[in-house]
């Protein structure tokens, strides 16, 4: 039995908590809201990129290295709680959601695992991952982003040092096969996922100093697949819904769909087949909207 390591005879199920706060952006989240997520997972990453003053041969190293520009990011995994942190508001702001220049909210993050706390701070949302592969399991969330400061580094010049209130992250239970359907787009599904990607680049400073002047956003893109039984009555062709949670404490993610070319189905011993689909809109609409159920 591993030691208790926070006093007392506690079980604790997660690794703490995330914190993301909405520092500015578009999105329909109000600037300074904050949602605390169960820490399920974190993947922090903040190189040096180090640059070599000379190059290396046969017979010389290099004699000096210099900072490079900073580049941080984190990967955060969680779990879908649609009755309490997981909103319309929330996924909206994080992919969707874009300014007059074409950029999606800005967030600080608080990585806290009751032991330390790192702050990343000037990060914008590169990648959203939904999976419920097991049946009767919960829904898993992994949120992608690109920061201009990670480890705690942000001078206040750019963004002010961020300030989370205290507290667990949010009670409500996971959101589990039970409490996902597909509102009359596609039944007897074992299993889905979705993946939207939004590219984000680091706009350094002119200067060339070491931490950028902010992250830039690119082109939304995603796919979506479904595991199927083979005596399905009801499938995905060009549009297709997905419902997490009840009414009034849910999310209904809808989907225009490429059915000509990406759908493909692969049949497999236990009679059920795998439809995946690329996102598409050939009318100009956006191809994935979030709504409130």
């Amino acid at each position: 039995m591993p030691a208790d390591m926070y006093g007392g005879s506690v079980v604790k199920p997660f690794l703490g908590r995330i914190v993301l706060r909405k520092l500015a952006g578009a999105g329909p989240l109000a600037a300074g809201t904050q949602v605390a997520l169960a820490h399920a997972g974190a993947s922090p990453r903040n190189p040096t990129n180090s640059t070599l003053l000379t190059g290396i041969s046969g017979r010389d190293f290099p004699a000096g290295v210099v900072a490079g520009k900073r580049s941080p990011g984190l990967a955060i995994t969680t779990v879908v709680r649609a009755s309490s942190d997981f909103t319309a508001d929330l996924f909206n702001s994080l992919m969707l959601s874009t300014d007059s220049g074409g950029d999606t909210d800005v967030w600080s993050i608080l990585l806290d695992d009751l032991h330390t706390q790192e702050v990343w701070d000037g990060a914008r949302c590169a990648g959203l991952q939904l999976r419920q592969t097991a049946r009767g399991g919960p829904v898993a969330m992994r949120l992608t982003f690109n920061c201009m400061y990670g480890e705690s580094e942000n001078p206040g010049t750019v963004y002010p040092i961020t300030t989370f209130s205290l507290g667990a992250a949010s009670a409500g239970p996971a959101t589990d096969v039970t409490r996902v359907s597909f509102g009359g787009t596609a039944d007897l599904v074992a299993g889905f996922s979705l993946d939207l990607k939004r590219p984000q680049t680091h706009v350094y400073y002119d200067d060339g100093t070491m931490f950028p002047a902010g992250v830039a956003s690119g082109a939304l893109s995603g796919q979506v697949s479904i595991t199927q039984s083979v005596k399905r009555s009801a499938a995905w062709a060009d549009v297709g819904e997905v419902q997490f949670g009840s009414s009034g404490a849910g999310v209904a993610l809808s989907f225009q769909l490429d059915l000509k070319e990406d759908v493909k189905d692969f049949q497999l011993d236990n009679r059920m087949s795998v439809r995946s689909y690329q996102l598409l809109s050939r009318d100009g609409s956006p191809p994935i909207t979030a709504s409130a159920l």
